[in-house]
């Protein structure tokens, strides 16, 4: 095997393992997006519940 295709063969496994990192950060990029979202829907939902019940 050439140093052509050694070189080329790294490359190619070099930008798999980069669509697979990928993918990962991604869902877990939207899971916390998610979980951020759920957490302030609740922090408003229970200051609104506090504020009714202050009054």
């Amino acid at each position: 095997m050439s140093a052509s295709e050694q070189f080329w063969i790294v490359i190619f496994f070099a930008v798999v393992i980069g669509v697979i990192a990928g993918h990962f950060i991604e869902k877990r990029r939207n899971q916390s997006i998610k979980d951020f979202d759920r957490k302030r829907r609740e922090r408003k939902a229970e200051v609104e519940r506090a504020a009714r019940k202050a009054l």
